[in-house]
């Protein structure tokens, strides 16, 4: 009803809506949650390693499979290259995968005449020392020899 006013309930019903106080609980001590943090670190230590263990290994599977991989390459090749040491197979193969011709016979001829003497130019021959005239005296030889030309 919209004017009335709300009774006032019986004291024995507002007791029992009553809420009743939260309970107050002990707060654990502070070195009891550094234990338990450690205790848990230390629990999850082992996992991370065994977790990076197994990734190390699988690695290091990859790794020894593409050597293996690598071995299998070289033994194959090192196959080929004997296969092909033979002189016939060297020509059979250069004659039909890179289309070699064999080399045309060589003719060799012999002179009998000297070769032509070769011509220098002056510029290229070495220089001749000019001798002082043999009546020349014998402080103007010795200038000569100070004097640098």
């Amino acid at each position: 009803m919209p004017g009335a006013q709300a009774m006032p309930l019986p004291v024995a019903r507002r007791a029992a809506m009553r809420v009743p106080p939260p309970i107050r609980r002990a707060r654990l001590p502070l070195w009891i949650w550094v234990g338990v943090i450690g205790l848990a670190t230390a629990a999850a230590l082992p996992v991370l390693q065994s977790s990076d263990a197994t990734a190390t290994g699988a690695e290091l599977r990859a790794l020894e499979r593409h050597r293996a991989a690598a071995q299998a390459e070289v033994r194959a090749l090192a196959s080929q290259v004997g296969e092909l040491t033979s002189l016939e197979r060297v020509a059979a193969v250069a004659e039909t995968r890179l289309g070699l011709t064999p080399a045309r016979p060589t003719v060799l001829l012999t002179v009998d005449t000297p070769p032509p003497e070769r011509l220098l130019p002056a510029r290229f021959l070495p220089r001749r020392a000019e001798a002082a005239p043999p009546d020349a005296a014998w402080w103007q030889r010795l200038l000569e020899m100070l004097i640098v030309r």
